[in-house]
Formats: structure tokens, sequence, C-alpha cells
């Protein structure tokens, strides 16, 4: 049994908000992260990013009350053009993860220096660009999840075989590549309002593997939606094979 897809998938809880993928691409939101080094250090900061899963969709039943039962499959090929990248798992008390944090340290002792000799600006600010693209693909390997208010211990995120697109700094123009929780959380609108744009684009007839829609009652609305919103973008032909690819989460849960 495989244990990854040629295809990612962008889960999404309601079909408006499929609607509006399908029609102007992805919106970017800053999304909280809590990254745990060991014991004692925390790293708590929100990026500005779109997530998908490399579940097979024959694994993904267990997931979708969670995820959501909407969704858009894109091939792997885009996902690589587009600069996407599985998320790196890290053991919180592994080599590597202390090797990050010491880098993290380092650049902290090394804002102290730049207040003292100004002209060590520049190579501070690179180094702590490259340390936030780091970062910003970070997740613990295992810990605690929240959802809806309820704690889950030692979930283990390593399963969700997480992809995501996080955009460069130049992509970003002014807003910020990393937020820290306590700011973020005093005035998240203001800053998803101005990341919203910011896009993720697909191609409609090339890159699309799958649109994930609940019900059959679901099919009908996505078909209609489609006929009308694309009829002058997409040829005739291109319309009928994007039809061909939406599926049921109910076919998910029994046929897979």
């Amino acid at each position: 049994m495989a244990i990854s897809t040629n295809s990612i998938i962008h889960y999404t809880k309601t079909l408006k908000n499929l609607f509006g993928i399908l029609e102007n691409g992805f919106s970017l939101k800053y999304c909280k992260e809590e990254f745990h080094f060991g014991q004692t250090q925390t790293l708590k900061y929100a990026y500005p990013m779109v997530c998908f899963c490399d579940i097979p969709l024959s694994e993904v039943k267990n997931h979708l009350d969670s995820y959501g039962h909407y969704g858009i499959g894109l091939s792997k090929e885009w996902a690589v053009k587009k600069m996407l990248n599985p998320v790196l798992y890290l053991e919180k008390e592994s080599a590597l993860t202390k090797s990050i944090l010491q880098q993290a340290l380092r650049i902290a002792d090394n804002r102290i220096q730049v207040a003292k000799n100004p002209s060590l600006e520049k190579i501070d600010e690179v180094w702590r660009q490259e340390l936030m693209t780091t970062t910003s693909y970070m997740k613990n390997y295992e810990g605690n999840l929240i959802v809806k208010g309820k704690e889950y211990s030692n979930y283990r995120f390593y399963n969700e075989r997480e992809w995501r697109y996080v955009p460069t700094k130049e992509e970003l123009g002014k807003n910020k590549r990393a937020v820290q929780i306590e700011l973020y959380e005093k005035d998240k609108n203001s800053y998803n309002k101005e990341l919203q744009k910011v896009k993720l684009d697909f191609d409609l007839s090339t890159d699309i593997s799958y649109i994930i829609v609940k019900s059959k009652e679901d099919i009908h609305k996505v078909l209609e939606f489609i006929s009308i919103k694309f009829k002058k973008k997409l040829l005739a032909a291109e319309i009928e094979i994007l039809m061909t690819k939406i599926i049921t989460t109910n076919q998910i849960v029994n046929d897979f």
C-alpha cells in the first residue's frame, strides 16, 4: 500500500470556500505554530502559508472531520513548480533540533552585538531570514494538539504528512514572514487582511487531480459552478475533463 500519492490535497470546511479556491486560487493566512526544543525552549510564531497533506485517499477517512469534507487535489509537479515543500518533522530532543536551537540563540545574541556595532546589521538580517525560512517549515514529530478547546496529548503530527507553501520575502512584500503569537492574537484580522493580496494560483485544466465534495447534492452545485464560471476561460473539452475529477467523501470512505 502506498504511503504517499502523486497529489497533495488541501481540505476546507465549506463548499463556499472550495468555490473561492477554484475561482481565485488559494488565499494565504497566518497559522500559529508552537515548536518545542527539548523541555525548556519553545518557539511561538504565526507564519503565512497554505497547507496540504500527502495522505492517500484510502487513509484520509479518519481525518475528514477535522480537515473538512471539501478539498482540492493538485499534482506533485505543480507543487514542485510552486516551490512547496514537505514539513520538516523534528523530534524535540534530536541533535538536529538542538542544532537549530543553537542557531536561533546565536542570532538572538547577535542582535545585542548589532546594537553596539550597526555595521553587522546586514549579516544579521541574512541570518534571521534564513532561520525564518527553516522554522516556517518545522513541526514537532508529536506533541499536544488542541481542537475546539479539547487537548489531545502526544498527537503524532508526522502522520499528517503535511506540505506547505510559504511565500518568499519578495512575494510577501510588506507582510511579515513571522509574527509573534502574542502580537498576532491582538490583531489577527489586520494581519490576514493584508495577506489576502498574496495568492497561490494553479491551472484549472492541467494541475487539478481531485475536486472533493461532501455529498452527491454538492456534485450538481459544483458542475453548475464550473459550467458558468469557466465557460469563457476553458474549452468545452477541458471543462468536461475537470468535471470527471469530482469525488465525494462518501466515495472515499466506502470505496478506497
